[in-house]
């Protein structure tokens, strides 16, 4: 069973000790860099972070970082939405259905809407990541065309039902 964590003073060092794979790593920042990012997010009021420990059963496998970014007024198209800005899962406990259980988790975390509605979930990654393509896509994520940063945007509907 996958069960997301808030970041603590006990997992903080095992969350910073988590690595993916060496090839991995051109895809997704350190967890330390990500919870530095979500600090200075936070005291900068750019949005509010919500990072967690993936564990599965007592064992801490992963980690997930989340926010929640309200629609812009001065924007037309914009919409208050939740993001996905880290997700990864330890080397040691890859190739056991964690990522997609992770992600599972995290939508039905999402759908509750923990600090606000929502109409969507958005993510990036980067277009030659063809194993979160697949992942995402399996989960409902569709690309939009888009390219932040070098990465392939892709989004969640949250008014549909699944």
């Amino acid at each position: 069973m996958i069960e997301l964590r808030k970041i603590t003073y006990d997992n903080f060092n095992q969350v910073i000790d988590l690595e993916v794979n060496e090839t991995q790593k051109e895809f997704v920042a350190s967890n330390i860099y990500s919870l530095a990012e979500a600090y200075v997010a936070l005291t900068s009021n750019v949005t509010t972070p919500l990072p967690f420990g993936i564990y599965a059963e007592e064992r801490l496998v992963g980690f997930l970082m989340l926010s929640y970014d309200t629609k812009n007024p001065d924007e037309e198209d914009d919409e208050d939405v939740y993001w996905i800005w880290r997700f990864m899962i330890a080397k040691s406990e890859q190739q056991k259905g964690y990522g997609k259980a992770a992600m599972l988790k995290a939508l039905e975390y999402i759908r509750t809407f923990p600090l606000g509605e929502a109409t969507a979930i958005v993510l990036s990654y980067e277009p030659s990541n063809e194993v979160v393509r697949k992942l995402y896509a399996s989960l409902g994520f569709f690309e939009t065309g888009e390219i932040n940063d070098g990465e392939v945007v892709a989004k969640y509907d949250l008014t549909k039902l699944g």
